[in-house]
């Protein structure tokens, strides 16, 4: 049987107990792994996550297309910010994409000493369960949160993967973090635009009228991305397989 385990911020990371066999899943539902899902979705090749802006410059004066935000606005030299809706507006077939946030892609350079990562969505919830079920791995899903804190929107995510993956007969919930994301999942899911209007990222892109993204980003397997690290960046399977 293998295990699941939360990790409920990326300042506990250091701290996590499955040491075997692992697979890092990295939850930024507000919104950068939503977004990587949608970019996928419109073609992108391939996304290359980068921490520093300094190295996103790098990467736009190599050609790259580039996507950045910070405090949830965008980046001025970058070509998009984090907005999943955006990239949904066209097509971007073959093209490579390097990017950076403020917690999404700071928690998979954390990550990425395991090697072994995905990223999980509630966009893309179920394709990527599917895929999960069949790598025979323990799984650690690592919230991104807000600068290191404890987020809502990241948590009840946690608990719906970690539900999904449990309904399987093939994974069980291995530590307490694991046991509070499934309840808060069970108390919120049947009315889950309701309970997410509570968290503070959540008000935070209200406040800067990313409305169509905070409604985008909690709607339940509208794709079919499944992006997994391939050394120097993510890459579709849903798209190799």
């Amino acid at each position: 049987m293998n295990t699941i385990e939360v990790c409920l911020s990326p300042a506990l990371f250091p701290f996590i107990t499955t040491k075997d066999n692992l697979l890092v899943v990295v939850v930024d539902v507000l919104r950068a792994t939503t977004a990587f899902c949608a970019a996928f979705d419109s073609g992108i090749e391939k996304i290359i996550p980068v921490s520093k802006l300094e190295e996103l410059w790098d990467y736009k004066n190599r050609g790259f297309l580039t996507a950045a935000e910070r405090d949830g606005k965008k980046v001025d030299f970058a070509d998009f910010g984090n907005s999943p809706t955006d990239f949904l507006k066209q097509s971007f077939k073959g093209k490579q994409l390097a990017y950076s946030t403020t917690n999404g892609t700071q928690a998979v350079e954390m990550a990425k000493s395991y090697n072994d990562i995905a990223l999980a969505s509630f966009t893309n919830l179920n394709a990527l369960s599917d895929w999960l079920i069949k790598q025979e791995k323990n799984v650690v899903i690592l919230c991104s949160g807000w600068k290191n804190t404890f987020s809502l929107e990241d948590t009840l995510c946690a608990g719906a993967l970690a539900e999904v993956l449990e309904m399987s007969g093939r994974f069980i919930s291995s530590c307490d973090a694991a046991s509070a994301s499934l309840s808060l999942w069970a108390s919120a899911k049947n009315s889950l635009p309701e309970a997410v209007k509570k968290a503070n990222h959540y008000q935070r892109l209200h406040q800067l009228g990313q409305h169509n993204d905070l409604r985008y980003c909690f709607l339940l397997n509208s794709s079919t991305a499944v992006p997994v690290w391939d050394g120097t960046g993510f890459i579709d399977l849903s798209l190799r397989e």
